[in-house]
């Protein structure tokens, strides 16, 4: 009689990918004494920001995406006095652009940003646009993994490995982003070197996105 075998193995999976896509961070952000006014100069700036540099680059204003909007009241505690003394508003919208990732546009868009009036903090993302068959590769890695060392688990205890009765994972733990960014405190640095966008285009490349998934599989073998 042959007694049934259950094996449980932890597989993994890892995959490089170059990125493809970007996605450029923006926070804009005005202060002032009233919430009127920060309300009216902010809305003003964003407007500014859509018509000298996204319809120049060939955007619609519909790419630009808010991800967050606030205006708050501006305070500073006073250690002297043990009160929180009031100074004004603050405007901050948070806004997203994503394109197909292009070193000369990137270079481009970056230069362009540095030329503004009260340019918005940027910062720069590199991503995938296909997540959907990242995923799909990591996981058929990480199942493959776990079904040979099931295979082998069940050849050195003299048994057959038969199906797979159970998958189990994890949600993916990281984004699907390049940890290569590009801050706007490094824009403002080049502002002034002759010849700045070709330069970006020339040695600016974004590193690999490296992602990995462990399956926990139950096997069966007899």
């Amino acid at each position: 009689m042959r007694i049934n075998m259950e094996i449980i193995v932890q597989g993994k999976g890892k995959e490089f990918f170059t990125p493809n896509e970007v996605t450029l961070n923006f926070t804009f952000t005005i202060k002032g004494q009233t919430y009127e006014e920060v309300l009216r100069e902010g809305v003003k700036n964003v407007q500014y920001f859509v018509d000298e540099l996204l319809l120049q680059n060939n955007f619609e204003k519909e790419n630009l995406k808010t991800r967050n909007f606030v205006i708050k009241e501006e305070t500073r505690y006073d250690n002297l006095t043990h009160q929180n003394i009031f100074e004004g508003f603050s405007f901050n919208q948070y806004a997203t652009l994503k394109f197909d990732y292009d070193k000369e546009k990137l270079a481009t868009m970056m230069v362009s940003i540095s030329k503004l009036d009260n340019a918005p903090m940027c910062q720069v993302d590199f991503g995938v646009k296909d997540e959907k068959d990242c995923r799909k590769k990591i996981l058929a890695k990480a199942y493959k993994d776990a079904e040979e060392q099931a295979l082998a688990i069940a050849e050195a205890a003299g048994k057959c490995l038969k199906q797979c009765a159970k998958v189990d994972f994890k949600p993916f733990t990281s984004d699907y982003h390049s940890r290569a960014r590009y801050g706007s405190d490094i824009m403002y640095a080049e502002k002034a070197v002759a010849g700045v966008a070709q330069t970006i285009a020339n040695t600016f490349t974004p590193e690999d996105i490296v992602l990995t998934e462990t399956l926990y599989c139950l096997w069966n073998a007899e």
